[in-house]
């Protein structure tokens, strides 16, 4: 039977994760926060979740034995991974118009969705599971997005034909529908998840780069270890580039943002050319590349996302971004890093940061930087942390070694011609720096070092600045 999933594959080819962000009061068992209904510790058979939440959470009622009806109020728009994964007696949803979202397993183990009859199975606006025997399908007009996996292994199937108005396909969607050639997928799709098309002859079709929707790299299938993304490409999406042989990427400013996964484990790329214009870089998108040794990234850019660069063996990093986050374990283990520069466009630092990153000698951290965890530098025992008097980073980070002389490039505790004598000459290529003297020698935190730090170290001293 089509609807019996090897759990275990796809295990191994979806890692999910969703964040959840201050308490407020639950009432009946339902632990809401900030709109999003985390967990149920009620026991009635009879739901109706309230109209406060705008979202179901990962795992919120997973293995729940008492329910057996379901009202979802028209406020809800998103039912996260598994959550209700389990409940062996939901036999009835009701409600639910505005769903636009659904996770992977979100129904899987009910009645309501193991027993459902209907060819579509959906809820609100999203196919939650295809049932019928046809091999040339036309989805309802209703539907905005495909669920994960709701047409997986599906090998009859041979075409399909989409909704003019669909917003997203979920992750492996139509993962080895070995029949499936020709797909109708609109320029409205804004979001295509992890291996949504892998293992289909449609895919296979495409070339180097199979590009759907509102400009998706949904795969890399070259072989060039050089590769330049084509122009007019908006987003990477996940595990696109996943375990290629890379050597080298260059991605336009057509492109807005790199989902997680998109470069995981590229063990052989060194280069990435970010252009002006990427915002986000996704959870674990350049995780385990271990051969990527510097990296400067766009001003355009708002999000590093977790565990981003995770294992990475990056040694120097410099984070230029517009109110740019940095996510938590963002840069976990690098273990090759010696230093960080970050500029006035970093506001936030999150748990973990830099984490593990036991070489690193030399952080700079602005006073943009207002929100600064006291766990960022965690295991980073060798670290010089430049920033400013008074700086979030000043007061979270105090059990580490600080330099608040920003400019002392020689690191003897005063600022002096000489300083800007040794920046000149650093930007020069003709002396060499510790860690801890680039990260100081940054003075105007834009994330380099050049003769205007040198310049500003002057003035400073001559006090016309």
């Amino acid at each position: 039977m089509k609807r019996i999933i090897s759990l275990i594959l796809i295990c191994l080819i979806l890692s999910a994760s969703i964040a959840v962000f201050s308490v407020s009061a639950a009432d009946s068992g339902f632990d809401i926060r900030d709109g999003v209904l985390v967990s149920y510790s009620g026991n009635s058979a009879e739901v109706t979740i309230p109209s406060s939440v705008k979202a179901v959470g990962a795992r919120a009622f997973e293995g729940n034995k008492d329910i057996t009806s379901l009202t979802v109020p028209s406020s809800v728009d998103s039912i996260g991974d598994k959550a209700f994964y389990g409940c062996s007696k939901l036999k009835t949803v009701k409600g639910g118009a505005n769903i636009t979202d659904s996770g992977v397993f979100a129904f899987n183990g009910t009645p309501y969705f193991e027993e459902s009859t209907d060819e579509f199975l959906m809820l609100g606006k999203t196919l939650l599971w295809y049932n019928g025997d046809s091999i040339y399908i036309t989805l309802p007009s209703s539907c905005l997005s495909i669920a994960p996996y709701a047409f997986y292994r599906y090998s009859d199937l041979k075409m399909i034909r989409c909704s003019s108005e669909l917003v997203s396909v979920g992750a492996g969607a139509f993962y080895d529908c070995g029949g499936l050639v020709s797909v109708d997928l609109p320029s409205s799709v804004s979001y295509i998840g992890a291996y949504a098309f892998d293992g289909t002859p449609f895919i296979s079709s495409m070339g180097d780069f199979a590009v759907l929707g509102d400009g998706i790299l949904v795969r890399y299938m070259g072989a060039e270890t050089q590769v330049q993304v084509p122009e007019g490409v908006r987003r990477i999406a996940p595990f696109a580039f996943r375990s290629s042989k890379l050597a080298s990427v260059s991605i336009p400013s057509s492109v807005y943002s790199i989902d997680p996964y998109a470069f995981a484990d590229c063990v052989g790329l060194k280069a990435v050319d970010f252009s002006d214009g990427q915002v986000i870089i996704g959870d674990c998108a350049f995780r385990g590349c271990k051969k990527l040794s510097s990296l400067t990234t766009p001003t355009t850019l708002g999000y590093i996302g977790q565990y981003a660069f995770s294992g990475a063996g990056l040694s120097d990093v410099r984070l230029l971004g517009a109110d740019l986050t940095v996510s938590d374990n963002a840069f976990k283990d690098c273990k090759s890093m010696r230093y960080a520069l970050l500029s006035n466009g970093v506001t936030a630092l999150y748990d973990g940061a830099f984490a593990g990153c036991s070489s690193i000698e030399g952080i700079s951290i602005p006073s943009t930087a207002s929100q600064v965890s006291t766990d960022a530098l965690d295991g980073c025992d060798k670290v010089v942390v430049t920033c400013p008097v008074g700086s979030a980073a000043f007061s979270s980070l105090l059990s580490n070694e600080m330099n608040h002389i920003i400019g002392d490039a020689d690191s003897d505790g005063e600022l002096s011609v000489l300083d800007a004598t040794a920046i000149q000459c650093y930007a020069a290529g003709i002396i060499a720096y510790n860690g801890a003297q680039a990260a100081a020698s940054d003075f105007d935190f834009n994330g380099a070092i050049d003769i205007i730090d040198a310049a500003d170290v002057q003035l400073s001293i001559a006090e016309i600045n």
